[in-house]
């Protein structure tokens, strides 16, 4: 696989993972969607300050649109973070949710105090 496909590719797995037409993103990166449509094609490379447009557009650093990941090195990743969190000892599980949970109820709470729902 030539380092082109893996942009072409990896460009529209992430613009569809994040629920953007070529036309959202054309917006985003100050361009016309045909220019998009024509990359994701193969018909045009996008320069360096483009390429970074449109990482950044897509909320990611631009050097993810290069990466080349095989179907096993994804299953290996989804691996070891299964692993680490079933080995991870008991009292840190609980002491992280605590942490979470308190985040979350301070969020909620914060949100409600900011619309006068409490006074």
């Amino acid at each position: 696989m030539t380092l082109q496909q893996i942009f072409i590719d990896n460009l529209k797995k992430i613009r569809k993972e994040r629920g953007f037409s070529q036309m959202v993103l054309s917006e985003k990166c100050d361009t016309t969607s045909n220019y998009i449509g024509q990359i994701e094609m193969g018909r045009r490379i996008p320069s360096f300050e483009k390429i970074e447009k449109i990482a950044i557009a897509l909320g990611i650093p631009s050097h993810e649109l290069f990466m080349y990941e095989t179907a096993e090195k994804k299953q290996e990743k989804k691996l070891k973070t299964r692993d680490y969190l079933q080995k991870m000892p008991q009292n840190i599980k609980r002491e992280i949710i605590s942490h979470l949970l308190a985040a979350i109820n301070k969020g909620v709470k914060d949100s409600f105090d900011s619309k006068n729902y409490v006074k």
